[in-house]
C-alpha cells in the first residue's frame, strides 16, 4: 500500500497494475488506486517498465529473477531473499542486465538520517567511535494470527533481526561506511511470544547484536517486535571523538549533540509527501516518496541522485544477516 501510495506522489511514475495470488484481494487494491488486476505475472510483465516486489520473503528471489528475466527494473523489498546463495544468484543477473535494481532500505530516505550523514560527512563529530542503534515494536504482541512469518518460512529473515535489523544492518553501512565484520559479533535471539493460535512461533522477537564494523567503529543494535508502548520507536545514539549525537524518534524533528556538558538541541527538515500511519516512527511513510522518487529517476535518466540502495547492498547486508544468525554463539545465547 505504502508503494503504491508513493507512486501518487511521483509525476514521473504511473501505478499500471498489481498481481496478487489472491485476486480479489488484487482487484480490491486495483480499484483502490485506480489500475489494473492482472491475472498473472506474465501479464504484468507485459504490460509495464519497472516492477516492485513485495511479496512474502521466501519469494523474493523468484519473483526478482522473473522480472529480470522479462527485462523489467526491479524494487524489490527487504530482505533481499533469504539465502546467500539466492542473494549471489539475483545480483550477477542484475548486474549483467543494465537495468536499475534498488533495494527497500527504506530507512536511508529518513529525513534524520540524511541530516546525521551530513553531519559524520562534514566532520561534525569527529572520527566516530561508536554506534547504537534500536528499533522496538510491538507487532508480535498485537498480532495474534499464526502466518508465514511466524513459521519456518520465515525462520531466516522475518524475525526481529532478519525483518528490522536488516535496516538498522544496512544504516551503519551507509552511515559509517563500512560493513559489519560479523567475526566480531555477539548475538542473542530471544522468542518472548513463543505460541499463537497454539501453534509455535519459529522465529524471534528480540535480537541484540555487539560487534566491529570493518573500519574498527564499534556498535551495538537492538530489534524488538515485542516491546510495550512506552519503549516503542528508533534510536540512534553516534560518540564521536569530538560530539556525541543523540536521537529518538519519539523526539520529532529534534536531535541533541553533546561536546561537552551540555546537550545542544538541534533540529531536521521534514517533507510532507506520505502521512505516517498510526504508531510509525516520524517520516516513514515520506521515506517511500523519496525512495520512489529515485528509483524513478534512475530508471528514466540512468542514475540516483540520492541514497537509493541496490542489490548489490542488499547481498552484502545478506551475507551479514546469515552470519549473525548462524553465529557459534548463538546457541549458547538463545533463550525464551
Amino acid at each position: 500500500m505504502m508503494h503504491l501510495r508513493a507512486i501518487g506522489t511521483v509525476p514521473e511514475a504511473t501505478a499500471v497494475g498489481v498481481y496478487d495470488l489472491d485476486s480479489g484481494k488484487a482487484q480490491e487494491t486495483a480499484d483502490r488506486f485506480g489500475c489494473r488486476a492482472f491475472a498473472s505475472p506474465a501479464e504484468l510483465y507485459r504490460n509495464v517498465d519497472a516492477v516492485i516486489v513485495a511479496s512474502p520473503n521466501h519469494t523474493h528471489a523468484d519473483y526478482a529473477e522473473e522480472a529480470l528475466r522479462n527485462g523489467k527494473h526491479v524494487l524489490c523489498e527487504k530482505p533481499m531473499t533469504t539465502t546467500v546463495a539466492e542473494a549471489e544468484r539475483v545480483t550477477r543477473l542484475a548486474e549483467a542486465s543494465g537495468l536499475v535494481c534498488a533495494m527497500g532500505f527504506n530507512y536511508r530516505f529518513l529525513d534524520v538520517i540524511q541530516e546525521i550523514g551530513l553531519l559524520i560527512d562534514r566532520g561534525d563529530l569527529g572520527p566516530v567511535l561508536f554506534a547504537e542503534v534500536s528499533l522496538k515494536r510491538g507487532s508480535a504482541l498485537t498480532r495474534t494470527h499464526f502466518t508465514w512469518r511466524d513459521s519456518d518460512l520465515g525462520r531466516s529473515t522475518s524475525g526481529s533481526l532478519g525483518d528490522l535489523g536488516v535496516h538498522l544492518i544496512d544504516m551503519l553501512h551507509h552511515l559509517l561506511k563500512s560493513p559489519v565484520d560479523s567475526d566480531t559479533c555477539r548475538v542473542k535471539l530471544k522468542i518472548n511470544v513463543p505460541q499463537k493460535e497454539g501453534r509455535e512461533v519459529k522465529v524471534d522477537d528480540y535480537a541484540f547484536v555487539s560487534g566491529n564494523l570493518e573500519n574498527g567503529v564499534g556498535f551495538n543494535l537492538i530489534t524488538s517486535k515485542s516491546s510495550p508502548p512506552d519503549e516503542l520507536g528508533f534510536s540512534l545514539s553516534i560518540i564521536g571523538s569530538d560530539k556525541e549525537l543523540s536521537y529518538h524518534s519519539s523526539d520529532g524533528s529534534v536531535y541533541y549533540l553533546k561536546s561537552r556538558v551540555a546537550w545542544e538541541q538541534g533540529t531536521f527538515e521534514r517533507g510532507e509527501h506520505l502521512a505516517d500511519p498510526p504508531g510509525e516512527i516520524v517520516g516513514w511513510g515520506d521515506t517511500f516518496h523519496h525512495q520512489m522518487r529515485e528509483w524513478t529517476h534512475a530508471v528514466t535518466h540512468g542514475r540516483s541522485k540520492g541514497p537509493l540502495a541496490g542489490f548489490g547492498d542488499g547481498m552484502r547486508t545478506q551475507h551479514v544477516l546469515n552470519r549473525l544468525l548462524s553465529n557459534e554463539q548463538q546457541p549458547a545465547l538463545i533463550g525464551r
